[in-house]
Formats: C-alpha cells, structure tokens, sequence
C-alpha cells in the first residue's frame, strides 16, 4: 500500500513539474503596429499596436497598447513548416478593403500559430470560386509585405 502511494506521489509530482516548466518556456511576446482595421475570428480591432502573449497552451491574449482592450483566441500549430521565417510578424488575408489575423509568429517554428477563420470570411470566400484573398504579413516595426496565397 505505501509503496502504490509513493508511486501516485511520484507521478502527481513529475505532472506538476512538466506543466511548470511548460508554462515557464510558453513566454510568447510579440508587439506589432498594424495600419489597418482587422477581424480576429469575430472580433473586431482598429488600427493600432497590439501585443500578443500566450496565455496558456494554444491560448493567446491579444491586446490593445492604447486603450488596452484584450480578447482570448484558441489557435493551433501553424500548419506549414515554411511559416516560420525568423522574422516576427502578423499573417492577415485581405478581401478588398477588409483584413483577417490567420496566423501569428514570433519567427520560431514553435511559436508560429494559426487562428480559426471568422464567419465574415468564410462568407466572403464563399462568394466565388475565383476569390482568392491577398496575403498581408505586417512584420514588428509596421512594415507591410503582400504576396499572392498561391506564392
């Protein structure tokens, strides 16, 4: 019997370790400007600076710098290896004058995540086969990149 609790001990005491050191290395920070007005999945933020840090696993908080507005998205592991640039930056699909936050990196493969798409979008991308949103990346200090979604 004390030789099952010492076990049960053990065990408790090598999971609380684990999630400890795992909440210590998820110290995800990452501070852009974006020069426009976009939608994380249905939530909707002016342009601004932003800082974004992981809550917890696969839990990210983002939040206004200005008037420090904050919302809580769930996202995923990035699902290209090719994401992750070393660059830290902003992923946002545009249709026209309208913007969507898909993916966050601080440039680390591990640190590089996906967001689900909002409803808005999936509507706009329903509205034809040949609608094909732009890709915009803004990078930490503001500067924004386009490239086509096939490239």
């Amino acid at each position: 019997m004390k030789c099952k609790l010492n076990v049960a001990v053990m065990i408790i005491a090598m999971c609380m370790i684990t999630t400890a050191t795992h909440a210590q290395s998820s110290n995800l920070r990452i501070r852009f400007r974006v020069p426009f007005p976009f939608t994380v999945e249905n939530a909707t933020f002016a342009a601004g600076e932003y800082e974004v840090t992981q809550q917890a696993h696969f839990i990210l908080a983002f939040r206004n710098v200005e008037n420090q507005t904050v919302i809580y998205e769930h996202v995923q592991p990035a699902g290209s290896r090719k994401k992750a640039d070393v660059r830290a930056r902003a992923d946002f699909h545009r249709y026209g004058g309208t913007y969507f936050l898909v993916a966050i990196s601080d440039g680390s493969r591990q640190s590089t995540y996906d967001l689900d798409r909002s409803r808005k979008e999936v509507q706009l991308g329903d509205q034809g086969p040949m609608r094909q949103p732009e890709v915009v990346s803004v990078l930490s200090n503001g500067t924004a990149a386009t490239a086509d979604i096939g490239k």
